[in-house]
């Protein structure tokens, strides 16, 4: 498009404008496939986002500002789609676990900051494909096809959350115009990235926690061939339930999140995916309080009860039990923004991050070194 230099000036920095808003539209829509269990679903009640406001990291504590600027609301973003269930709507909480998947409910999970912090920072529009059933695990339900059978397991079980990721994301992309009708068809789209979070149901099998690793590797592989896309980046959380220290208590959950950092060290995937620990964003003291007595050996609740602060503290910051990283808003917070970090770093938009960083944590064992 020519702009004429004979026009007044504010007609030509109205075109330049509208021009330029034509060009932004035109790149094709950038599109972030979020998978996993019962936590990438999300089961933080949307009144603990507000926790966050308490943390005594003055710079986390700012975030509440970002996510509720106004002191009432919490933040949408019309730049930014998310598609889960049967809601295709703009960004904004609601989009957790929830009774009913055809409308939005008063949960978040990872999704909310996620898609927040990568809508900031691109200039296309964003969109969000969020499949997190409850209860399952990558070794029967999400394995990929490469993984091969598993004796004993019907083949309809067998994959079968895996079939149903694919048939929801293909659906979605057949229907883009149906589900959002500002997509922009001669644009297209480019499926950019993958989002893992999971691992809770693989604890409870010994097969599934020892092959964790090469399943997840599995996975990714799969997913990159179906969708033709070999240069998909992919993140996966690091199941963090109960926090950092339950390694050094629990074995099964040291194999499950062994097998998740695994990735990191798979030759072909270095620079294009990456494991991230989830653990150390949990509040230290929720997981001080909530793991006292096997954990936390130095309290013992039945001789130091909860005091009244401690009480109203978990009634402010909790809404769901342990398993789903107590329903904690300022957790979910926390690490959708990591996950978004790290896909940006991963994308080559590292210089787009925005303080505080929240993926360079390390692992008990190579912390300890």
């Amino acid at each position: 498009m020519i702009i004429s230099h004979k026009l007044p000036g504010l007609l030509r920095t109205a075109l330049l404008l509208a021009t330029l808003a034509f060009q932004a539209e035109a790149k094709p829509l950038k599109v972030f496939i979020l998978a996993g269990q019962s936590n990438m679903d999300g089961q933080a009640a949307v009144r603990t986002i507000d926790f966050i406001g308490e943390d005594k990291d003055p710079a986390r504590a700012a975030l509440l500002k970002v996510f509720k600027p106004d002191g009432k609301n919490y933040v949408t973003r019309d730049d930014v789609w998310v598609a889960n269930g049967g809601v295709n709507d703009k960004l904004q909480t609601g989009f957790g676990g929830r009774k009913n998947y055809d409308k939005l409910g008063e949960k978040i999970g990872p999704e909310y900051a996620f898609g927040f912090y990568v809508g900031e920072a691109l200039d296309e529009q964003v969109l969000l494909i969020k499949y997190g059933p409850g209860g399952q695990s990558l070794y029967v339900n999400f394995r990929p096809p490469s993984a091969g059978p598993v004796e004993g397991v019907q083949p309809e079980v067998l994959g079968a959350q895996y079939r149903a990721l694919v048939g929801i994301v293909h659906d979605t992309l057949k229907n883009l115009k149906q589900r959002f009708p500002a997509y922009d068809e001669k644009a297209g789209y480019e499926i950019a990235g993958f989002v893992w979070f999971q691992g809770y149901n693989d604890l409870f099998d010994d097969k599934g926690r020892k092959e964790y690793g090469a399943n997840l590797v599995h996975l990714i592989k799969d997913l990159r061939k179906e969708f033709k896309t070999p240069d998909m980046k992919a993140v996966v959380g690091v199941m963090g339930v109960n926090g950092v220290k339950v390694e050094e208590v629990n074995d099964k959950q040291r194999e499950v999140r062994e097998g998740q950092r695994f990735v990191n060290t798979v030759p072909e995937f270095k620079g294009n995916v990456k494991a991230i620990e989830s653990a150390p964003l949990l509040h230290p003291d929720i997981i001080a309080i909530k793991t006292a007595g096997w954990v936390n050996k130095e309290r013992d609740l039945d001789t130091k009860p909860l005091t009244d602060a401690e009480t109203a503290m978990l009634g402010r910051a909790t809404s769901d039990k342990g398993f789903h990283y107590f329903g904690e808003g300022r957790f979910f917070i926390l690490l959708g923004k990591a996950f978004a970090d790290t896909m940006l770093e991963l994308s080559g938009n590292g210089n787009k991050v925005l303080p505080p960083k929240l993926n360079d944590f390390q692992p008990p064992a190579a912390a300890a070194k």
